[in-house]
């Protein structure tokens, strides 16, 4: 009984979603069996904050110090803005295509041109980053020499493995997004349970010192600086909008995930950021660039 009522829900938000697509002159062809917790599981492996804490950590660190870390709060409460603004975009035209076709609607195809362009080369530079920086790690699963060749064939291998799951359709998508979403937020909890229980090596005020890393001068250039840690890890829940027509009632739903994504994600590279901080032995040489990967440091002991 209880499934029938689900079922019969469903059917009237999706009648619900064609009538608001038909009222802006759309037709959509996509089947809409991506759940909320799917299209937020899109998003959150996009932002995927494991990954991002860990290309960008030592960066960080090198060029900030460890008040770095406060970039990701900054980041994550102006990107929460960003996405309540998405969201009222995603409930009045909760069409497929994300900001372009948004863009297009709201300023005109010119701008929605230069929308596409920019968040298409945003794509690729993404991509690119993230299936380069699996190398190093792949490498040490493997127990294989971290090699140009090797990072590359990995990264080539993880691109067409990618392409090929996004090209069979979107649900194996989402169940790939689920599993990834679950795989890294257990991860990031254990890990990080761990490092701060068994191997802390930092008090918790080191987040306020910057080991005089601006010399004389003002720490605020240092800051800026390092708060790429806080860009590089707080954007992907707009993928939540991209399936706008593949998820029932849109409208609803795909704000929740955006937001979601935001207070999920975003906590979650804070708290890899600072169990890895406090882990480290010695900040000193981390920040001079006697310790080049802090994170294999800290992983290994």
């Amino acid at each position: 009984m209880e499934q029938h009522k689900h079922h019969h829900i469903d059917a009237i938000h999706i009648a619900s979603d064609d009538a608001q697509l038909a009222a802006l002159g759309y037709t959509s062809n996509f089947d809409r069996t991506m759940s909320v917790w799917q299209n937020f599981a899109l998003g959150f492996t996009y932002l995927s904050p494991v990954v991002g804490v860990y290309s960008v950590f030592a960066f960080g660190l090198q060029t900030g110090g460890p008040p770095m870390i406060w970039s990701y709060v900054l980041a994550g409460l102006g990107q929460l803005l960003v996405a309540l603004v998405f969201g009222e975009v995603v409930s009045q035209f909760p069409i497929s295509g994300g900001l372009y076709p948004w863009a297009r609607r709201l300023v005109g195809r010119r701008w929605a041109w230069m929308a596409g362009w920019i968040y298409g080369w945003a794509l690729f530079t993404t991509i690119s980053a993230v299936v380069l920086g699996a190398g190093p790690f792949l490498a040490t699963l493997f127990g294989v020499s971290d090699t140009p060749v090797f990072t590359t064939v990995a990264a080539l291998v993880l691109l067409g493995l990618s392409t090929a799951i996004n090209m069979r359709g979107t649900k194996l998508l989402a169940h790939v997004a689920m599993f990834g979403f679950i795989c890294e937020l257990v991860g990031a909890i254990v890990v990080g349970g761990d490092l701060l229980t068994l191997h802390r090596a930092q008090p918790l005020s080191v987040v306020f010192n910057s080991f005089d890393i601006q010399g004389a001068g003002s720490y605020v250039p240092a800051f800026l600086a390092a708060a790429l840690v806080g860009l590089f890890c707080c954007y992907g829940f707009e993928a939540c909008g991209d399936v706008a027509e593949e998820t029932p009632n849109p409208g609803v739903e795909i704000p929740k995930a955006m937001r979601m994504t935001i207070y999920v994600g975003v906590g979650a590279s804070i708290f890899v950021c600072l169990a890895l901080m406090l882990s480290i032995p010695n900040m000193g040489d981390v920040i001079s660039g006697r310790v080049a990967d802090p994170i294999g440091e800290v992983l290994s002991t």
